[in-house]
């Protein structure tokens, strides 16, 4: 633990000098603040405010986690053909869960970053009394948990293909998240990963914050405890899987 501690400190130093930390920032306020604007003076419900926010958030997840995976590893090819993750710890597979934890943890605090302004912002454009700050965190834990097998995802490919594939890639997870939100996601979500962050928040919404009756209501709680036996499997199944991979991984990209 201490080994991957050492290397997230020094993959985070070298990222000092980078857009990295400020896009993690950078983003949350920005899209905070338009989407504010956005809803001022609206006659809107808070439930519809969150979810509407949500949603954008959640969908555009796979696009900013295929571009912040393809920086990572781009500066790691750049630096010396990958051979610094690879070689700089006793096992290889420390450096890989270091670049796991740096663009995984960045995320999530973006995403706490992003409902705290959020939470912060409505009462100032919204004639709201009382902001659901829990239901608004809880939101948040479910959309970065939900996010980890994106970035596993992405970080496989970005080693593998290169940055313009993980982009690639992201873009089409964040239109199949787009498409998941209506109706036709409504029986196959729990199979998408792309799909999971922007159907859990939705539900945490109407769950906290909705006016429901008993039998949506605990169709609703089914629903989203089949996603989670699906998020917790697939996530430790693929994470595990990648372990394996870097472990015999060299390098080499696919097109190469």
């Amino acid at each position: 633990m201490i080994a991957v501690w050492r290397c997230l400190h020094a993959d985070g130093y070298k990222m000092k000098r980078t857009p990295f930390i400020w896009m993690h920032v950078g983003l949350p306020l920005i899209w905070t603040v338009v989407y504010l604007l956005y809803i001022q003076g609206r006659p809107y419900a808070l439930v519809n405010v969150y979810t509407g926010y949500m949603e954008a958030l959640g969908a555009m997840m796979p696009l900013l986690s295929g571009i912040i995976c393809g920086m990572v590893a781009a500066q790691e090819a750049q630096a010396g053909h990958f051979q610094n993750v690879l070689t700089r710890t006793r096992t290889k597979e420390t450096g890989y869960v270091s670049k796991l934890l740096l663009v995984w943890g960045c995320g999530s605090l973006a995403i706490i970053l992003s409902v705290l302004l959020l939470g912060i912002g409505i009462p100032l454009v919204l004639p709201v009394a009382h902001v659901p700050y829990g239901a608004f965190l809880l939101g948040a834990v479910y959309l970065l948990l939900s996010s980890v097998i994106l970035y596993v995802i992405q970080l496989w490919v970005s080693f593998t293909f290169g940055i313009g594939a993980s982009i690639l890639l992201g873009g089409s997870g964040t239109l199949i998240a787009a498409i998941m939100i209506t109706g036709l996601g409504d029986h196959i979500w729990h199979y998408i990963p792309w799909a999971w962050g922007v159907r859990m928040t939705d539900s945490i919404a109407l769950l906290h914050m909705g006016t429901l009756t008993g039998t949506v209501q605990s169709y609703l709680e089914q629903d989203m405890a089949m996603g989670w036996l699906w998020v917790i499997t697939a996530s430790l199944i693929t994470l595990l899987g990648s372990l394996l991979w870097f472990r015999h991984w060299e390098g080499s990209r696919a097109y190469e």
